[in-house]
């Protein structure tokens, strides 16, 4: 038969009337990496699990993002899944540390949520802390008064999951900074549990 023949119609074989993810999903292909998780966030749309909450396919990956990493730290952490569990991620005047980063000097910060990676105490009390989200890292230093009065004395190990409110942001340099928290910042502390 003629390849212009109107009778049988013409079929390459890389055309396929499928979306390309049900054809991902179809040979059990998984793209590793990233790219991964944009995967399962549009599979996840394509399947109808956010459907009734208006979300675009940016906010779709975002919240993939959030959810899913594959840092460990996050998924089998038991004070970040409380956190997520709590909807703290879903307020408003919530900031990922990446946006943090890149906020100027003297900024207030209505709501971080993250993660202690690192905890450092100096000779006058105060502790150096790496706090970790999803989206990176940064540095904060807790005052000495939030370490040892209050309502969360000495429990800021590393694993546990702050809440901190109105947190002011200090640049000494233009690629620097740090998070300056005080007593009147911590609003929780969830510690991880022994279990995990």
């Amino acid at each position: 038969m003629d390849k212009g023949d109107p009778k049988r119609p013409r079929i390459d074989v890389g055309e396929s009337s499928s979306p390309p993810a049900a054809r991902h999903r179809s040979l059990g292909h998984i793209i590793p990496g990233p790219a991964g998780l944009v995967q399962m966030a549009l599979e996840r749309k394509e399947v109808g699990i956010y459907e009734g909450e208006g979300l675009n396919t940016q906010q779709v990956i975002h919240r993939a993002l959030n959810v899913a990493s594959e840092d460990n730290d996050f998924l089998e952490n038991s004070a970040w899944l409380s956190a997520v569990r709590e909807g703290y991620l879903e307020l408003p005047e919530y900031t990922d540390l990446a946006t943090v980063t890149n906020l100027p000097n003297l900024s207030r910060v209505k709501l971080v949520v993250a993660l202690v990676k690192s905890c450092v105490r100096n000779e006058l009390g105060s502790r150096l802390l790496e706090l970790k989200d999803p989206t990176g890292s940064f540095w904060a230093t807790l005052h000495y008064k939030a370490c040892e009065e209050g309502i969360f004395p000495g429990i800021y190990d590393v694993g546990s999951c702050l809440i901190l409110r109105e947190i002011v942001l200090f640049r000494p340099t233009r690629k620097s900074g740090y998070l300056n928290i005080t007593l009147n910042n911590v609003q929780s502390v969830i510690q991880k549990s022994i279990l995990d």
